[in-house]
């Protein structure tokens, strides 16, 4: 279109010039400064560019397989991250019978109890002060320990604030079975006031009569061991609901206490098939509720007791806290990774067992009785034969005289 000799353009056309040049305008001076960042350490930059891509390329040959690897690893180590412990005082609590309190017989007064043992350990190895706490008693059960020492509120308040716990517990109630059993046994009302009174009792029954020995191993080879599973699992209940997460929880199996004693006929196996049993439940919720079991059953301990031959004496309590130690990680209370532990066998339980007179009289008696059959035999046929001799010499002179 020409107006007064110039040309006009058409608008369009002008706008598109307008943006291509503003365009290339942005790119030239965007890109100028670019390389005036980088004017000074080209080379450096390259270098680091190539590395970057080299690292890249790795990853991408790897599939994946870093990242991943990476993120199992930050995920395990989570796992194995326990609560930090806070404070600047080790607080130990104690539950259980009379070896958790410490009982001491005759010359025995001033004796130390395991619990304490391990709260002196600590506190030595390390350098905070440690407190213990016992709610023990003599004669304690399972039973009586849900509902004497677990309900007092004293004993809950230094459960919610115990950094290290101890349980103690169930040799009573092996005692009080034995007691049960001589009473069912015997058929007597008679309350025994130790265990020593219901097994005088019951070899005093063997001996006027050695077959009650068979009623006997059958009433505690079929001991029912719900009762004891339940009780067991109640005062776990008790203690995780005030357990803190950081604190640490130890408990002590049974030993056999009468493995010493003369017991009559097969008892001493059948004893220690229930203490197996009873050490089984505890082995068993181990997991379930966060706790190490110590082993005493098959440890020394026997032999180190007390004029009594059951509790221990005080080389016993030292035996008792050392193998606990090995179960407790006193890292924790010093910032330290976590200990590991090493893994016991757990004990299977015992089935029970098949009893005959032969397996609980021995082979003695009946050895004794087949020789007096035979001498006895022996001694008939003797007498037999010289009384027909006898008759036959006199019939031989009455025949004489006949004749």
């Amino acid at each position: 279109m020409n107006i007064g000799g110039y040309t006009k353009k058409a608008p369009g056309k002008f706008l598109a010039f307008l943006a291509a040049l503003s365009l290339c305008c942005t790119m030239f001076w965007g890109g100028s400064a670019a390389v005036l960042c980088y004017a000074g350490n080209t080379e450096s930059r390259m270098e680091e560019t190539g590395a970057q891509a080299e690292k890249e390329e790795g990853a991408e040959e790897a599939g994946g397989q870093t990242e991943a690897e990476e993120k199992e690893k930050t995920e395990g180590s989570e796992d194995r991250i326990q609560p930090v412990w806070e404070g600047d005082r080790i607080y130990c609590t104690a539950f259980g019978d009379s070896i958790a309190k410490g009982y001491g017989g005759k010359g025995q007064e001033d004796l130390k109890s395991y619990t304490q043992l391990i709260a002196d350990s600590m506190s030595e190895e390390t350098g905070l002060p440690a407190e213990c706490e016992k709610f023990a008693k003599n004669g304690l059960d399972s039973s009586r320990l849900n509902s004497e020492i677990l309900t007092m509120e004293e004993a809950l308040a230094s459960l919610d604030r115990a950094d290290m716990i101890t349980l103690t517990i169930g040799a009573n109630d092996l005692m009080q079975e034995f007691k049960k059993a001589a009473q069912e046994v015997l058929g007597t009302d008679r309350k025994f006031a130790s265990v020593y009174d219901a097994f005088d009792a019951m070899q005093e029954g063997v001996e006027n009569n050695p077959l009650l020995i068979v009623r006997i191993l059958d009433v505690l080879n079929n001991w029912d061991y719900g009762i004891f599973e339940e009780q067991w699992k109640a005062a776990m209940e008790t203690i995780t609901e005030h357990r803190k997460d950081t604190a640490q929880l130890i408990v002590t199996n049974i030993y056999n206490p009468v493995s010493r004693f003369e017991l009559p006929g097969a008892m001493n196996g059948i004893v220690e098939d229930i203490i197996c049993n009873m050490n089984q439940i505890m082995y068993e919720y181990a997991e379930e509720y966060d706790y190490r079991v110590v082993d005493l059953f098959g440890s020394e301990i026997c032999d180190h007791t007390q004029e009594d031959g059951l509790h221990p004496d005080q080389e016993g309590q030292k035996l008792i806290a050392d193998l606990a130690a090995e179960k407790i990680d006193t890292g924790r209370f010093k910032g330290e990774p976590e200990k590991e532990m090493k893994e016991e066998p757990r004990p299977e339980k015992v089935k029970p067992r098949k009893y005959s007179l032969w397996t609980v009289l021995g082979p003695l008696p009946w050895i004794a009785l087949a020789v007096f059959v035979c001498v006895t035999a022996v001694v008939l046929f003797w007498v037999i034969k010289k009384r027909n001799i006898n008759l036959y010499r006199k019939r031989n002179k009455n025949k004489v005289k006949n004749d």
